[in-house]
């Protein structure tokens, strides 16, 4: 596997922002993926951006993807992000052999004794966990673990709708010592300087896809 850390450290460390591509076909927000689009193609033009990794949504009923999605951006040499409503370790398992090097974990659906066990079930494996949270609430009690990085989605996944509170949640996620990814509603190439200096990753989908023409 290729550790999605190392190589967001890696770019930040050559100058560059560090940024996770996402390729998705559909999500419950509006986005669709305009049709003919080849994903090679698109996957290929991630890479050109230099991002540091590539997030794939794998979840079939609300966001339309696949395990051959997946499967298909392994040639690129980077590391992979499969993103779905993980809750087994089955769900890992199939992760792993379409590919994955990294798996999502979602705080907002899964209790913290759940993301411990399902965290360390995915670093037997040489993976690592994107552990993904909405509530500030979450990080009360949460523990952090040397394969995985802390997310901070600033959509709220049950209204669909961007609720900002990076500011509050900055000053807990400090006290963290996981490498902080910022998720939903950035722009490639405007993120905010001070932002920059204080995670060590963005996760960018809509904005990329909409840039290449990817949107209908």
């Amino acid at each position: 596997t290729i550790s999605l850390r190392e190589s967001l450290a890696k770019r930040r460390g050559s100058g560059l922002t560090p940024v996770i591509g996402e390729f998705k076909r559909s999500s419950p927000s509006g986005f669709k993926l305009a049709h003919g689009i080849s994903i090679a193609q698109y996957l290929q033009g991630l890479a050109d951006l230099k991002v540091a990794g590539i997030s794939v949504l794998t979840e079939p009923k609300h966001f339309l993807g696949s395990y051959s999605d997946l499967t298909a951006a392994q040639d690129l040499r980077l590391p992979l992000l499969a993103k779905d409503f993980i809750s087994t370790k089955e769900m890992i398992q199939s992760s792993y052999n379409a590919g994955a090097d990294a798996i999502l974990l979602i705080a907002d659906f899964l209790p913290g004794s759940e993301i411990r066990k399902l965290a360390g079930y995915a670093g037997k494996l040489g993976m690592e966990s994107l552990v993904e949270f909405h509530d500030p609430g979450f990080l009360v009690n949460y523990e952090a673990c040397d394969t995985c990085l802390l997310g901070y989605n600033r959509r709220n996944l049950i209204t669909m709708r961007i609720e900002d509170n990076t500011g509050t949640v900055l000053e807990q996620m400090r006290k963290i010592a996981s490498p902080r990814v910022l998720e939903s509603g950035l722009t490639y190439g405007t993120i905010d300087p001070h932002l920059v200096e204080e995670f060590d990753g963005f996760l960018i989908g809509t904005s990329l896809l909409n840039t290449q023409g990817a949107t209908r």
